[in-house]
């Protein structure tokens, strides 16, 4: 049985991305428009994009994703995981020394209200801290 991957071996596995039609069902989206399933990769690319001080919404977070990859939609399921899976690698960074300065700052688009911090397997209080360090709402 091969060993359980590190977050950040799941990150750095996590590449590219694929552009699909959105299927019928989905509510809110034209079926038939493209719709983006961004790879952990490419959210955490688009995360330190983001300059200190200023934060995003998750659904702030997909329309530019959306827009940088000419989707018209980007999945919001897919996205929550890959934001789950960056803000586990950032945790188990900073667990492992790495200084928060050098983490992805993914309390930049993770709010108290944010749905993936239900999934962390860690306490994410550190992020309301550094929300506030960067003078974002809480």
């Amino acid at each position: 049985m091969a060993p359980e991957q590190s977050w950040d071996e799941r990150l750095e596995a996590s590449d590219g991305i694929d552009i699909r039609p959105v299927p019928e069902g989905r509510r809110n989206m034209t079926p038939g428009k493209s719709m983006l399933y961004p790879s952990a990769r490419v959210v955490n690319d688009a995360i330190l994009a983001i300059p200190e001080g200023q934060s995003v919404t998750p659904k702030e977070l997909r329309t530019l994703l959306a827009n940088q990859h000419n989707a018209d939609y980007t999945c919001p399921v897919t996205t929550t995981m890959m934001l789950r899976v960056v803000a586990e690698a950032a945790n188990e960074a900073h667990r492992n020394g790495v200084p928060l300065i050098e983490l992805t700052p993914i309390w930049r688009v993770l709010d108290k209200r944010a749905f993936a911090l239900r999934k962390l397997t860690f306490d994410s209080g550190y992020f309301a801290d550094q929300r506030a360090r960067e003078g974002l709402p809480a």
